[in-house]
């Protein structure tokens, strides 16, 4: 459980302390006096959820940043012990949440951050029909559905394929840590994907519907149409992505 907690970003002089006393949860921010926050106990438990005991000790970018953004947070469990946590231009994967929950003291007002939350995208395709099988369709072609879905909350990757008279195909890999991750990777090219769809759409040929949801509530969509095998080029560099992913796992569109 926590005992004591203090934030601080360097650009805004902001100093936030936390303390349990006396059962409740008590705030400060700057030199002001400490106060019960409502809603203590609840605050609390999403905070766990957020698991700062597996923050690493430093966040630093690749590259030396230009201008420096600091900003350090240290707190003890009586678990965990004491911890110490600095970082400069870089986050944790959690960090639009511990933001989203910090910005609910009073007094306390932080950029949310444009964190990617999740991925969509559904292909609409047809498949010519092998016959000659009694669970088979009569039909020469045979419609052909595939939906990606990647999710942070959830920590998911979802990956289903449907073909008409069949059935669906599902597949989902869960990964607390890996999730996460494979999200940032594509939110560092998401600017690049938002000019890759097509004005005219093709009824002979796969279509791609993409959509990328954002923690501030904003979304980017578009769609694009498979010919052959080409593909634009962020995006086939996100199927591959995908695809050291899911492993042996393969689909129509990656």
């Amino acid at each position: 459980m926590l005992e004591q907690l203090c934030f601080e970003i360097e650009d805004m002089n902001l100093k936030v302390e936390l303390a349990v006393r006396e059962r409740q949860l008590c705030y400060r921010v700057g030199d002001g006096e400490f106060a019960v926050l409502d809603g203590g106990r609840r605050w609390l438990r999403r905070l766990e959820k957020l698991h700062l005991g597996a923050w690493r000790a430093s966040y630093q970018p690749p590259v030396p940043p230009e201008r420096h953004s600091l900003w350090r947070l240290s707190f003890k469990d009586s678990k965990l012990g004491m911890r110490r946590i600095v970082g400069d231009n870089a986050h944790p994967g959690s960090w639009a949440a511990f933001i989203d929950l910090m910005n609910e003291i009073p007094g306390v007002e932080i950029n949310r951050v444009r964190q990617l939350e999740q991925v969509a995208l559904i292909l609409h395709d047809t498949m010519d029909n092998p016959r000659g099988n009694i669970y088979l369709p009569k039909s020469k072609k045979i419609s052909l559905v595939e939906k990606l879905i990647i999710n942070r909350g959830k920590h998911i990757l979802v990956f289903t394929r449907h073909k008409q008279g069949l059935g669906t195909e599902r597949h989902a890999f869960d990964s607390v840590r890996n999730v996460p991750l494979l999200l940032e990777r594509i939110a560092e090219h998401a600017a690049e994907w938002q000019v890759q769809q097509d004005g005219v759409t093709d009824d002979f040929l796969p279509r791609v519907e993409w959509k990328l949801s954002w923690r501030d509530g904003s979304e980017d969509t578009g769609c694009y149409v498979l010919r052959g095998d080409a593909m634009p080029e962020p995006w086939k560099n996100f199927m591959e992505e995908i695809g050291k992913f899911t492993g042996n796992v393969r689909g129509r569109i990656f």
